[in-house]
């Protein structure tokens, strides 16, 4: 039990590590204006591909989060789902 604690009790520091640099980043200005462009640019285009890294990076997603990410990426991009979304245009 007690184990279990730390371990949480770790991972909530790693955590709030990220978010607490993160913040510093963008309080700074640091990736603002280059995240905004590049969220008009995903809106805009249809490169999802080659813009969802870009993400990746300016964000700081960890290896989990991007496994999890791309896994929900896979799972919307479907046949299936594409066929359902055409038919209800």
């Amino acid at each position: 039990a007690v184990r279990g604690q730390l371990e949480a009790t770790q991972k909530e520091v790693e955590a709030l590590k990220r978010v607490t640099l993160f913040d510093q980043k963008f309080t700074n200005g640091v990736n603002m204006e280059y995240l905004r462009n590049v969220l008009v640019k995903y809106i805009e285009t249809q490169d999802h591909e080659g813009l969802i890294p870009v993400f990746y990076t300016v964000l700081e997603f960890t290896p989990q989060e991007k496994h999890r990410l791309e896994a929900a990426r896979v799972k919307m991009s479907s046949p299936w789902k594409k066929a359902v979304t055409s038919v209800f245009r």
